[in-house]
């Protein structure tokens, strides 16, 4: 096991990661080396999932997509989170092709917005929060008021 690896391993056994479980924010799903499965419950029940690629990980932030366990592919853009402006914007399928989320804790989208590093330090990814930070703001953004409704199935 490489050390990135290790690393998520422990971040998984956290008391952070076992807290969200714990309190129905997240689900750990599967590990298949790059990418963490988590499921991340909306304000309606829905699940998402998210697939995270954690390659280099911590000195790396994650980078990830919702995904589709049934086809084992990126989930259909029409199934995405809808909303107000505040998740269209951070759960765009149309940024990066749906291969990243518009959060500033992301490893391919922090990537050219150096003002996020003043606008929102709070959301920069922090290698001590680990995984969890990750999962934090994208259950925050499921369960705002700007989340409306789970896309149709």
């Amino acid at each position: 096991m490489q050390p990135d690896e290790r690393a998520l391993c422990a971040d998984l056994k956290s008391a952070r990661f076992l807290s969200g479980e714990d309190r129905g924010r997240w689900q750990y799903h599967d590990l298949n080396w790059p990418y963490l499965f988590v499921n991340v419950r909306a304000k309606d029940g829905r699940n998402f999932t998210l697939r995270l690629d954690c390659s280099g990980y911590p000195g790396n932030p994650p980078t990830g997509t919702f995904w589709d366990l049934t086809t084992g592919g990126r989930l259909d853009f029409n199934k995405w989170p809808t909303g107000g402006e505040r998740i269209r914007l951070a759960l765009n399928p149309s940024w990066k092709e749906g291969n990243a989320l518009y959060i500033p804790c992301d490893r391919d989208s922090i990537i050219g917005h150096d003002n996020w590093l003043t606008q929102y330090p709070q959301m920069i990814w922090n290698a001590i929060k680990g995984v969890s930070m990750y999962l934090e703001i994208v259950y925050d953004l499921l369960q705002s008021r700007d989340y409306v409704c789970a896309a149709a199935n």
